[in-house]
């Protein structure tokens, strides 16, 4: 047998061994920390009583497959109409918005945006977004 594997020590075995099993687990862990997606809030209009706001979700990773986007707002809030999402109210102030099956995709570099109007006494901006589970 040729080659630099034959011709290895015990010592410089265990070496090949553990940087094999180093290399593995790096490809393996998931990469949660840091994130190619941001986020941005924008109060569209505001009255007495009522907001009309859209948030645009900037994607600078992979391919995202399937987005949700959860924010809390400062005060209680209801939503009215929403466009290009679905809006959940999770109670009066925690608020869920997810894809629609036709905008599902968020290809690399590229941005989608959904909105809503809605009932509120305050526009405050909320400043806990996060999507898929990641604050943006």
């Amino acid at each position: 047998m040729t080659g630099v594997s034959a011709r290895l020590l015990p010592g410089r075995r265990w070496c090949v061994v553990v940087a094999t099993v180093l290399a593995s687990t790096a490809v393996i862990a998931p990469a949660r920390a840091a994130s190619n997606v941001s986020c941005t809030y924008r109060l569209l209009a505001a009255w007495p009583g009522g907001f009309s706001a859209d948030v645009s979700i900037a994607n600078g990773g992979p391919t995202i497959d399937g987005w949700t986007v959860r924010w809390t707002f400062a005060d209680a809030t209801t939503v009215i109409q929403t466009w290009n999402s679905d809006l959940s109210e999770l109670d009066a102030r925690v608020v869920t918005a997810t894809n629609r099956a036709w905008n599902r995709f968020i290809p690399t570099g590229t941005v989608t945006s959904f909105g809503w109007t809605a009932q509120a006494v305050s526009t405050a901006v909320p400043t806990d977004l996060s999507v898929n589970g990641l604050r943006c």
